[in-house]
């Protein structure tokens, strides 16, 4: 085999240097012996890359999960696979299965479900689709890697009945199912050993009970203990240059702490990956490509529209395009929507389409109106574009701002020079200071807010003089993945058409993984922004109420702090209500949010974090071209105190408690009789659908047990369902 006659040609040193991760993505080649580089990407709803090229964006976990279908995920995965080989990528990181255990935790949009047999049955499609390509799946985070809070060090305390039943289960289906090629690792610890040195749950559990054969790789900078992540069955330390591996463990290995085996099958296991992907034929690395494909636009469309889920409707919609002659489109998200969350998981899409724009072009007789009714921002957003230029009296010619990138701190040593659009600037590991310059215009007279926040030390200058100081006395954020400061705010009175000179200088912190500084700029806003929505909506014949969260609340790295909407938008919902009784809430959240004004709605549609074709889908389901199937693969409570983890969340003294045990979900709502706000699976249709004769028709000997039963659509539209039947 290629992998014996591989591992037969490499010495110790080499066959440590394989498995320490060489840069971000990369693993070290050796090409004495003819041995490739493995080239892994983020992540479960796209393929990122090195992220200078656009990808397909399909929805996020929960949304898939929505739809039930595990022919579309499979479908999903396919389509990435095609991403990943445009981007000479082996293993795409996902899909992410961890469990649904909080409503709050800040990685909900990216886990599937609060259920382990749905998680882990789709978690099989997701990952057979991407393989049967070529490209393999990585299951992650193994395990228990349940919420954000204290990630890289909280010790999750849990029973084996537990672990067994719940977290692990999914992690099992997929295995046994798919037999994926890549595992992570996660951060955390489990009963007080971390993830990446746990012995029992990797050597015996994973790798021995369900013979597990790919690789076991470290959630990125997880790996923390070097001879304890070698004999706990850590196969691949991530990111590159090594800090647990490398030279340490090449040393622990001299001085007999580890026996040269141990290493040899880590070895194996990744020039296994190698081979499977056929990178021995192809060792070559290509350059990243975007390809816009017709078949994964139609995949991604597919997945949104059937993941959205119609929560609520007394009739309202579908909306009847000939009675619309004003439709009002109300709410922060109307136009500072989402497609995805925030962190790891996201990508530089293809295209993005709208609700307004999917909404004009089927309504080209309708008038659409529009206002954000409020502010939602955790974060002081992004400018328009428009505003910045790198030179004066060229606003709009060149968008953003001068970057300087310098390799020393007195900023002489430099190493790059360009215009950067975006607001957040990243730093490569040999730049040491960044110098952004430019010109600011206003379009609008007022007070303009500036905000400020990086890892590491900032500040901001308006023509010269400075307005935001986060050079000293930096305090402790959430931005980053933690590693930032927190925001530093200031404002300034503007005249319409002024320009001033705007300059932000920033000092890396080198001990920090990520080096970046993050400038939002938010312009002059309404006296009374819910008062003017409301106006707007009483002269529309029907209003399409936008709400939601943003990657500043539900994002890798931080959990939300209630299921609250952010900033005033239950306000602004009572109002238009009140204003408007014809009125459709979307929510465009990745997890679940409070309701106040349920009773009040006449329709309520859930659409997740959709994907590049969130307009499209949108548009289509509120004019009945597309009839919601989407089920609630979470339960919506109707108070955070009714959640099953509401006295074990988030934890203390580094511990966390799984005191809920097996009860998790719907599991806890329905023993304790605790009526949620929308149940797990519930989902309605513009259809109706009867069940009849039903009947157990057998237990099989694997324990499951056969139900037949009849279905038969008694309404007068198309419609698929998702029929759902409960063990206990």
């Amino acid at each position: 085999m290629v992998v014996d006659e591989k591992l037969k040609l490499l010495s110790l040193t080499e066959k440590v240097k394989l498995i320490s991760g060489e840069s971000m993505w990369r693993t070290f080649p050796i090409e004495r012996a003819g041995i490739p580089v493995l080239k892994v990407s983020d992540g479960p709803n796209g393929v990122r890359g090195d992220g200078g090229r656009a990808a397909a964006c399909f929805p996020v976990g929960i949304c898939m999960a929505s739809t039930w279908n595990t022919a579309l995920i499979e479908q999903v995965g396919a389509d990435i696979a095609d991403e990943a080989r445009s981007k000479d990528v082996q293993v795409v990181l996902g899909p992410t299965i961890n469990i649904h255990r909080t409503p709050l935790a800040g990685r909900n949009f990216e886990c599937y479900s609060e259920d382990p047999y749905l998680s882990g049955l789709l978690a099989s499609a997701f990952t057979i689709g991407l393989q049967n390509k070529g490209v393999g799946a990585c299951l992650k985070h193994f395990v228990c890697n349940d919420s954000e809070f204290e990630r890289h060090t909280i010790s999750v305390e849990v029973d084996e009945r537990t672990l067994r039943e719940i977290y692990l289960r999914p992690f099992e289906i997929a295995i046994k199912k798919s037999r994926p090629w890549t595992l992570m690792a996660a951060y955390n610890r489990i009963n007080g050993i971390y993830a990446c040195s746990h012995q029992y749950l990797i050597n015996e559990v994973l790798k021995s009970e369900w013979g597990f054969e790919g690789l076991v790789i470290s959630d990125w900078f997880a790996a923390k203990e070097t001879v304890e992540n070698a004999k706990g069955g850590l196969d691949l330390e991530m990111p590159g240059p090594a800090v647990a591996w490398g030279q340490p463990l090449l040393d622990s290995l001299n001085r007999g702490e580890l026996d040269e085996q141990v290493v040899d099958d880590k070895v194996a296991r990744l020039l296994r990956v190698l081979d499977w992907s056929g990178r021995f034929d192809q060792p070559d690395e290509k350059s990243e490509n975007a390809i816009d494909q017709q078949q994964h636009r139609d995949t991604a469309y597919q997945a949104a529209a059937e993941g959205m889920v119609l929560l609520k409707n007394t009739g309202l919609l579908p909306l009847q395009a000939k009675q619309l002659s004003k439709l009002a489109l109300i709410g922060p998200n109307t136009h500072s929507f989402r497609i995805m969350g925030g962190g790891s998981s996201a990508v530089r899409p293809h295209y993005i389409s709208t609700p307004m724009e999917a909404l004009a072009e089927r309504l080209p007789q309708t008038e659409l109106v529009s206002l954000p009714g409020c502010l939602t921002h955790k974060f002081i957003p992004a400018p328009p574009r428009q505003w910045l230029s790198p030179t004066a009296g060229d606003a709009g010619s060149v968008a953003g701002l001068l970057g300087r990138f310098y390799a020393d701190t007195e900023r002489e040593e430099l190493v790059l020079e360009r215009a950067i659009g975006a607001a957040t600037v990243h730093a490569r590991d040999n730049i040491r200071a960044v110098v952004l310059e430019g010109w600011l215009s206003c379009e609008s007279a007022g007070v303009h807010t500036f905000g400020l926040l990086s890892t590491g030390k900032a500040r901001l200058y308006i023509d010269g003089e400075l307005l935001i100081d986060n050079w000293r006395n930096v305090l402790p954020g959430e931005a980053f993945f933690s590693q930032g400061s927190a925001e530093q705010r200031a404002e300034l009175d503007m005249i319409q058409g002024q320009s001033v000179q705007l300059k932000i200088e920033y000092e890396v912190a080198p001990d920090k993984n990520f080096k970046a500084v993050r400038y939002g700029i938010l312009g002059p806003q309404p006296v009374d922004g819910i008062k003017d929505a409301a106006d707007l909506a009483r002269d529309a014949d029907a209003v399409l109420l936008m709400v939601g969260t943003n990657d500043d609340w539900e994002t890798e790295g931080n959990d939300r702090l209630s299921l609250a909407l952010p900033g005033d938008q239950d306000e602004l919902i009572s109002k238009v209500l009140e204003a408007n009784p014809n009125t459709i809430v979307v929510n465009n959240s990745g997890s679940p949010i409070s309701m106040p004004w349920l009773a009040d709605a006449p329709a309520v549609i859930q659409t997740w974090f959709a994907g590049q074709e969130f307009g499209c889908a949108l548009a289509d389901i509120l004019l009945g071209e597309v009839n919601p199937s989407g089920k609630l693969p979470i339960t919506f409570p109707a108070s955070l105190e009714d959640t099953p983890a509401f006295t074990n969340y988030p934890g203390e003294f580094g511990k966390v408690h799984y005191g809920e045990g097996l009860y998790v979900g719907y599991r806890w709502y329905s023993s304790r009789s605790i009526q949620p706000l929308f149940c797990f699976g519930h989902g309605l249709s513009y259809t109706s659908f009867e069940y009849s004769a039903g009947s157990i028709v057998e237990q099989n000997v694997d324990g499951s047990v056969t139900i037949e039963f009849d279905l038969q659509n008694s309404g007068e539209r198309l419609g698929k369902e998702t029929g759902q039947g409960y063990l206990q």
